[in-house]
C-alpha cells in the first residue's frame, strides 16, 4: 500500500545486502512468481471456462486481478529497494508506483466483501434461490470498487513533497493532520474496519440462516425435489464458507502491518526491523493465498482447471464428420 507496501518503510539506514535483505528478497521474489502464475491461471479459468454466468465470480476476478497487479506492480518496487534505496531513476516513478499497493489491496478488500454480500444475499433466498443480483448491477459495482480504490490511493500524492513520496513509509511534518486523517480514518476505517464488520455480519448470517434450514430440512421427509434443492444449497454454502476463510485470511495477514505502520508512524517507540520484514513478507504472501485457497476448496473452479488443462494437454483428435466419411467409402466402392 501507499503507506504499506513502500520500498522503504523499514527503519533502515542503508541498502547493504545484508543476510536478512538477501532472504528477504529471495522470498519476495519467489512471491512474486507464484501470486502471478496463480492468479493469472484463476483469471484464465474463470474466463474461458464461462463461470462469469455466475455473478458472483466477477468479484473472485477483481480479487485475481488486483493480486496478479499487485505481484506484477508493486511487490517488485519492495525488492528494488531493498538492493538500492533510491532504485527510482526519477521521482515521477514514485507518483506512480507509490499509490500502487493501496490501490490493489483496497480493490482485494473490498472485492472480498462484495462477496461476502452477494453470498448473503443468494442464500438468504428460498431454496429454489438463484442469483438475486443482476449482472449488470455486478458490473457497476465492480466499477466502484476500483473507482473508489483509486480515490482511496490518490490523496497523499497531493501533499507530500516528492522524497517523502519516494519513502512512503515517512510522513509530510507540514501536513501531520492531514497524515492522521488519512491514515486513521480513511485506511484503518475502509480497509480494516467496515470491510471487516460486513465480511463478518454477512457470514454469520450466512451461518445462522444455514443451521435453520438444517433445522427444517431434517424435520421433514426428504422428497427427491427437496432432496435436490438441499444438495444445492450445501454445496453453495461450501463455496461460501470458502470465501469467508479467504476473507478472514486477508484481515490475518494486513492487520499486523498495520498495527506495526501506526506505531512507527505515529507512536514514539521505535520499532525493529524484522518485524517490518516479517509482517512485510506476511501482507504480501495474501496475494498468492487466495488463488491456492480457491483452487483448492472451491469444487467448481477445481473442476474448470482439470477440463481446462486436459483440453491443452489431451487434446482430441480431429473425427471425421458421417457425411464426409459415407461419400469417402462411396466413392472408394
Amino acid at each position: 500500500m501507499a503507506d504499506f507496501n513502500s520500498t522503504s518503510s523499514t527503519p533502515a539506514k542503508s541498502s547493504t545486502l545484508t543476510v536478512s535483505n538477501i532472504f528477504l528478497i529471495a522470498y519476495l521474489s519467489l512471491l512474486v512468481v507464484t501470486a502471478l502464475g496463480g492468479n493469472g491461471l484463476l483469471v484464465t479459468v474463470i474466463i474461458k471456462r464461462q463461470l462469469l454466468q455466475k455473478v458472483h465470480y466477477y468479484f473472485i476476478l477483481s480479487l485475481a486481478t488486483s493480486d496478479f497487479l499487485n505481484a506484477l506492480l508493486k511487490i517488485p518496487t519492495t525488492i528494488l529497494g531493498r538492493f538500492d534505496r533510491n532504485w527510482y531513476p526519477s521521482y515521477t516513478i514514485c507518483y506512480f508506483t507509490t499509490p500502487l499497493g493501496v490501490l490493489f489491496g483496497a480493490a482485494s478488500v473490498f472485492s472480498l466483501s462484495a462477496v461476502a454480500i452477494n453470498r448473503y444475499l443468494v442464500i438468504s433466498s428460498p431454496l429454489n434461490y438463484t442469483d438475486r443480483m443482476p449482472s449488470y448491477l455486478a458490473k457497476t459495482l465492480l466499477a466502484v470498487i476500483w473507482f473508489g480504490s483509486l480515490c482511496l490511493a490518490i490523496p497523499p500524492v497531493m501533499w507530500r513533497e516528492k522524497e517523502a513520496i519516494c519513502r512512503s513509509g515517512k510522513i509530510s511534518e507540514e501536513h501531520y493532520t492531514s497524515e492522521v486523517l488519512y491514515f486513521f480514518l480513511a485506511l484503518w476505517l475502509f480497509v480494516i474496519v467496515i470491510p471487516c464488520i460486513v465480511m463478518s455480519v454477512s457470514y454469520v448470517k450466512i451461518y445462522l440462516i444455514a443451521r435453520y434450514h438444517a433445522l427444517q430440512i431434517d424435520s421433514q421427509n426428504q422428497a427427491s425435489t427437496l432432496y435436490q434443492q438441499t444438495r444445492k444449497r450445501r454445496k453453495d454454502l461450501k463455496a461460501a464458507a470458502v470465501l469467508a476463510v479467504i476473507g478472514g485470511i486477508f484481515i490475518l495477514c494486513w492487520l499486523p502491518f498495520f498495527i506495526v505502520q501506526t506505531v512507527h508512524k505515529f507512536g514514539k517507540g521505535q520499532i525493529s526491523p524484522i518485524y517490518f520484514n516479517i509482517f512485510l513478507c506476511v501482507m504480501y504472501t495474501n496475494s498468492a493465498l487466495d488463488p491456492t485457497l480457491l483452487f483448492l476448496f472451491n469444487a467448481e473452479i477445481r473442476k474448470a482447471l482439470v477440463r481446462m488443462l486436459c483440453r491443452v494437454f489431451f487434446k482430441p483428435k480431429p473425427q471425421i464428420p458421417q457425411s464426409e466419411l459415407s461419400s469417402f467409402l462411396n466413392q472408394g466402392a
